[in-house]
């Protein structure tokens, strides 16, 4: 059945693309040699955009776009360090709280308005909750730790904290939008990046443009982006097949079905961490002896192997990409179904059963949640896999803590806090319901320690306690498989989710 309806939506597919080139290519070979004279690139997406608003969007599909339409004081480097902006400098106070930016002159939004120091306040008094009609705080990473924003002059701009905060700056990445334009960046949104806005459909995708005015000269390349959502993978690697896309994430069973010389596969490690979430609040996971028999019934290698061949196994929320944070724990759980079944027995669940939640838009997800259910049988594990939409994955799992289980990858940051803070009981999107005062009390101290090394330290006993405790079961991070059309060059990666735009270029 699979199958049939597969090529029903293949022939279908076929037509309408048959029927688009014939109408808009006028005379032209294909969709590409048009879209080559237009200096565009067509990028195809997994999932829809969760909110167009900087300031409110959680996913990081959304911001891995969105990044070339808004730019924050600091970026990014493909290294993993944060590098200059819309700041061109910036000094830190003796005691860390406070931090000092001076803008780069000549800026502008794609409004047309110049950049100020009263953009910056805006943007950062509006993150805290702190504009009238605004008054609800949108991060709790600046509400809870920015105490004011002072405008210096129109090109300096003072942040003082409310105490000293180690992982601050690495947050400084957020966009800066034109003072009193919040309650329209949502429908219109309005940055200083490479690309401007220029419509959105919801489920269909987004269309950007050149911005002539982008501050870096020379960039970016191309004139137009298009953003194609594609919540079926097969309707996404047919695309690409038809080179109707240049660029698209795809998983690594779809590779031998993209034309290798018309595509090149970028290979690179996300630093995202692959995991079956478990509600520790579910009845059964109170127990820590269930949650340790869900980690040894599991085979991590044979889901690598089968899924992202070459991935890093981890045992905690944390990938070895990020090597200098990263504690090895690969080894503390190694396969063992008989263990498994003995914990199981004396927690009172000899013939455990329960329900995975998992996004339908992430094959990679979905496919692990079906191997997890084949290695579970072995313990006596039964799982039923329950698939929904990307936006109900959202509302019920990620702000709702409604499951049982759920496979999700959790986005590397650049600060190790933004990473393991996640798990911290008071951190309100904490969707698998951790507590563990001791980690807590870690995060908390991670948050202050200005000493590298010993920061490190604590991050890393942090990182004991996910594993000893079995707060869920920590997978890989995947290997990342970008297609590429071959005649483009410019391409980068970076340890965060970023389609960077601005090199993207057809080759001479």
């Amino acid at each position: 059945m699979k199958t049939n309806s597969f090529q029903s939506t293949l022939v279908f597919l076929l037509l309408v693309s048959a029927l688009s080139g014939f109408l808009t290519a006028c005379g032209a070979k294909n969709g590409q040699e048009a879209t080559t004279k237009a200096s565009k690139i067509v990028v195809g997406i997994p999932q829809d955009f969760d909110s167009l608003d900087p300031h409110i969007a959680q996913a990081s599909g959304t911001e891995e776009i969105m990044f070339n339409v808004f730019t924050g004081l600091t970026m990014p480097s493909t290294a993993g360090e944060l590098v200059p902006a819309l700041a061109e400098k910036w000094e830190i106070s003796a005691d860390s709280t406070a931090y000092t930016f001076y803008l780069r002159k000549g800026v502008k939004f794609h409004n047309g308005s110049n950049l100020s120091a009263a953009d910056v306040k805006y943007s950062y008094d509006r993150l805290c909750g702190k504009i009238p009609g605004e008054e609800k705080a949108l991060k709790s990473t600046f509400a809870n730790v920015v105490k004011e924003v002072e405008v210096l002059n129109d090109s300096t701009v003072k942040i003082v904290l409310k105490s000293r905060n180690a992982k601050f700056l690495s947050d400084t990445y957020i966009g800066i939008i034109p003072k009193d334009s919040g309650p329209s960046q949502a429908s219109n949104p309005v940055g200083t990046g490479p690309y401007k806005f220029v419509d959105y459909t919801a489920g269909v995708g987004m269309n950007l443009a050149k911005f002539a005015d982008y501050y870096e000269k020379g960039l970016p390349k191309l004139d137009q982006v298009e953003i194609k959502i594609f919540a079926d993978l097969n309707a996404g690697v047919l695309a690409l097949s038809n080179r109707e896309i240049q660029f698209m994430q795809i998983v690594y069973d779809t590779i031998a079905q993209i034309p290798k010389g018309d595509f090149v596969i970028e290979q690179y490690p996300m630093n995202t961490v692959q995991l079956m979430g478990i509600n520790n609040n579910f009845k059964p996971f109170q127990d820590k002896r269930i949650r340790q028999a869900l980690n040894y019934a599991i085979d991590k290698q044979q889901i690598i192997a089968m899924l992202a061949p070459g991935a890093p196994e981890v045992d905690s929320n944390f990938s070895p990409v990020m090597a200098y944070w990263y504690e090895d724990l690969k080894d503390y759980y190694s396969r063992d179904v008989e263990k498994a079944k003995k914990l199981l027995a004396e927690a009172g669940y000899p013939n455990l059963s329960f329900t995975i939640k998992v996004p339908g838009e992430y094959p990679i997800h979905v496919n692990a949640a079906q191997i997890i259910e084949q290695q579970y049988k072995d313990a006596g594990i039964t799982v039923k896999i329950q698939v929904v939409d990307w936006n109900t994955w959202l509302t019920e799992v990620y702000a709702g803590r409604n499951h049982e289980a759920t496979i999700i990858g959790l986005t590397g940051k650049l600060d190790p806090d933004n990473i393991l803070k996640r798990f911290s009981s008071g951190y309100s999107r904490n969707f698998i319901n951790f507590n563990n005062p001791r980690y807590d009390q870690l995060i908390k101290d991670g948050e202050v320690e200005s000493n590298a090394a010993k920061r490190v330290e604590i991050y890393k006993e942090a990182q004991r306690i996910l594993t000893e405790e079995a707060a869920s079961v920590f997978i890989m991070d995947p290997i990342n498989y970008v297609a590429v059309d071959a005649r483009m060059e410019g391409f980068k990666y970076y340890p965060i989710y970023f389609i960077d735009l601005r090199y993207l270029n057809y080759k001479n």
